[in-house]
């Protein structure tokens, strides 16, 4: 470690950077840089400030709330749905609101809290053949998420890069689900590619099977989309990604119009995978005794009520 900052040292000095021999650090486990902590390669928030974060009391007016958000926002990739946990304490400083903290806002403001002092750390971006990255991303009730994970030769399992969110603006409520998970993939493939770079390969591992969907050149009739917005989503979301591995980090990504005994074209001789489709199930009355324990019965439908989709399904259990 000491030889290579020695040769860092020697690097700056012919470009004409000059330093103060107090600001150059001898090897440590800790190391300090921009007001972050790097801890066993590893970044994450600085215990003080997770101490002084957890100490702030509630904010009793619009400035206070203010200057809450700003101290936790630095640190928001380390929080997965971030945008979701603190929307309450948005309404509350909007200038068409009046500041009124309701149970709603203490609620965000304590979730916050326990978020920051839990805080997964994160591990810096890694590159090469070997590297694998995939990237997780859901539509949730009032927003986005996604995020994005690495995986190194002999790594046991995947470590994170980064944690995103975004609630949902104007119409985007009223969005279809699949064009909420398709958005969400999106989103994450044009934020996650400012972090690993354009040339990286994704793996894509959306909540919902939604990849099937690259294949349609037109938004469907029911969907709220303009096809130029849609062409210009999937054509990004092609462009970069790839379907996701079966078995990498725990993703059950399936494509249901695979022709049946195709493979995944995966790399790894061990992944290389041979695709069946589900075989219809016998009736309830002739499974065997120990399988009608684990047996449920399943239903869904859909009704337009006000030009919106209302959405119910059922699942019952016969035991």
């Amino acid at each position: 470690m000491f030889e290579k900052g020695e040769k860092i040292i020697q690097i700056l000095l012919k470009a004409c950077f000059t330093m103060k021999k107090s600001k150059v650090k001898e090897p440590a486990q800790e190391i300090q840089f921009l007001g972050i902590y790097w801890q066993d390669r590893r970044h994450q928030i600085p215990t003080e400030v997770i101490n002084k974060i957890t100490a702030i009391s509630p904010p009793t007016n619009k400035k206070e709330t203010q200057a809450f958000r700003g101290a936790i926002g630095f640190w928001r990739m380390h929080i997965p749905e971030y945008s979701q946990i603190v929307s309450p304490l948005y309404l509350v400083t909007c200038k068409k609101n009046t500041f009124l903290w309701d149970p709603e806002q203490q609620q965000a403001f304590a979730q916050i809290k326990q978020e920051i002092a839990h805080a997964v750390a994160l591990v810096p971006v890694r590159t090469g053949p070997d590297v694998q990255n995939v990237l997780y991303s859901a539509a949730g009730t009032h927003g986005l998420s996604w995020s994005l994970w690495q995986k190194v030769p002999n790594g046991t399992r995947g470590q994170p890069l980064g944690f995103w969110s975004q609630s949902y603006r104007g119409s985007e409520n009223n969005y279809t689900p699949t064009e909420k998970e398709i958005m969400a993939a999106y989103e994450g493939v044009r934020a996650t590619s400012e972090v690993i770079g354009t040339e990286a390969q994704l793996l894509l591992a959306p909540r919902l099977l939604v990849l099937e969907w690259r294949c349609k050149a037109e938004v469907p009739s029911t969907h709220h989309l303009t096809n130029i917005t849609w062409s210009k989503w999937i054509a990004l979301i092609t462009q970069c990604t790839c379907i996701g591995k079966l078995n990498f980090l725990q993703i059950l990504e399936t494509i249901t119009n695979w022709p049946e005994g195709e493979n995944f074209d995966l790399t790894d001789e061990e992944e290389h995978e041979q695709v069946t489709r589900a075989e219809e199930s016998p009736p309830y009355n002739e499974l065997p005794a120990e399988e009608t324990r684990c047996a449920f019965f399943t239903d869904g439908s859909c009704r337009i009520v006000r030009m919106k989709q209302k959405w119910k399904a059922a699942i019952w259990s016969p035991i």
